[in-house]
């Protein structure tokens, strides 16, 4: 054998140390993890915390499914306890033990700790869902973005999705104000399977509002496709539909609407107001007498149907009246140009009495909203023809005139 050297000798002395370096430091490490763990089973959580740090950044501790799950368990404790001071002082806890459980799922590759792992995720999914409605219902919305996000990450852990926790999310970044983000999420919703009616009006409404209308229904019919016969959604439709100026696919809308709700008064006096305005178009061909004649019945029609159905239903009230002043316009135009004294008498006599017709459905409805003006301003007129002073003077007082 050899002899060693002094060199060889000083090698030696330097590997002996870094070995015993090393086995310092992995020892240090292992006694956070195990001190980490007795300051749990104590109650001492921020001590506890205070240990386990350190050893999810050391690539020998880090690389344990235990010391993730004592990490979880720490943190779990902390954020669903009762101790406001050390919630405080670890405001990220719940999100912390969330990521530390997933992480322990990753690591365990047998499977051992999987049904306590489970268990813990499924608390802390619960909890971040429910603190999550609360940051939504505090206005904190990033927070509560955050907090469905937990939610959404466990069941994903598990081959699950959490479509309540994503529709919430949407609705956050709505109500934050991020129309872009909502919208994308109302869509993942749907790729997803959660095919709910309000999603399609909720999408629409954003649309709408940033000046998509021709997205807004082209999102409202794929919505109708799912659910046949949906109310909401078949006004909707009609309502943009009517702002873009398709009135003949509005109509068609507002039909289907009454089928699908017979009974509701509001359906009959839209389709009454769209009658009407093909009586009395604001721009375009002007119809012809018998067109007019044709639209102006079906209006009529129409607003009555809506008053069978609520007798205190003031629009319907309202617009018969204005029906029989646009009548009467037409036929006192009419009169105008007749020569012979006597023939124009007779049809100025009869223009009045369509006229006059009005009289009743504009005080039912001055009955109803006491204070409109329009209403008071209509009556003003009809008791001046009719010479009924006490009746104009009342009027006119509520007009402060």
């Amino acid at each position: 054998m050899k002899p060693m050297t002094e060199r060889n000798r000083t090698m030696k002395t330097f590997f002996s140390l870094l070995f015993a370096s090393c086995a310092l430091g992995i020892s240090a490490q292992n006694a956070n993890v195990v001190n980490a763990y007795n300051y749990l089973q104590d109650g001492d959580l921020a001590k506890a915390a205070e240990f386990i740090e350190p050893a999810i950044t050391n690539e020998t501790t880090a690389g344990k499914d235990k010391t993730w799950r004592y990490r979880g368990d720490i943190y779990r404790l902390i954020a669903m306890g009762k101790d406001e001071t050390l919630k405080a002082q670890f405001p990220e806890a719940l999100q912390r033990a969330v990521d530390s459980y997933i992480k322990a799922n990753e690591l365990d590759t047998k499977g051992s700790y999987k049904t306590e792992i489970v268990q813990n995720l499924g608390a802390l999914q619960a909890a971040s869902l429910n603190k999550g409605n609360d940051a939504f219902g505090a206005k904190e919305y990033d927070k509560a973005i955050l907090l469905y996000g937990n939610s959404e990450r466990i069941a994903k852990t598990f081959g699950q999705v959490d479509t309540n926790a994503m529709f919430n999310s949407a609705l956050a970044y709505e109500t934050k104000g991020d129309a872009a983000m909502a919208i994308k999420r109302y869509q993942e919703c749907l790729a997803l399977g959660y095919d709910k009616p309000e999603i399609y009006r909720y999408m629409a409404s954003l649309q709408k509002k940033s000046g998509d209308l021709d997205g807004a229904i082209a999102t409202t019919r794929t919505g109708r496709t799912k659910h046949v016969g949906n109310k909401d959604l078949i006004l909707d439709e009609m309502s943009y539909l009517l702002e873009t100026g398709r009135g003949e696919e509005a109509e068609k809308s507002v039909n289907e609407a009454i089928a699908a709700d017979p009974e509701n008064p509001i359906l009959y006096s839209i389709l009454g107001s769209m009658y009407d305005a093909k009586a009395n178009p604001k721009e375009g061909t002007v119809p012809g007498e018998a067109d007019v004649i044709k639209w102006t019945d079906l209006a009529e029609e129409n607003y009555k149907k809506s008053l069978e159905r609520d007798p205190k239903f003031f629009d319907a009230y309202f617009n018969i009246g204005v029906l029989y002043n646009n009548r009467a316009a037409t036929c006192y135009s009419k009169a105008n140009d007749i020569k012979d004294n006597d023939a124009y008498n007779k049809a100025k006599t009869a223009c009045d009495d369509v006229y006059l017709k009005a009289v009743p459905y504009f005080e039912k409805a001055h009955e109803l909203k006491p204070d409109d003006v329009q209403t008071i301003q209509q009556l003003m007129k009809l008791y001046a023809k009719t010479n009924d002073q006490v009746k104009y003077e009342a009027m006119k007082a509520k007009l402060g005139q």
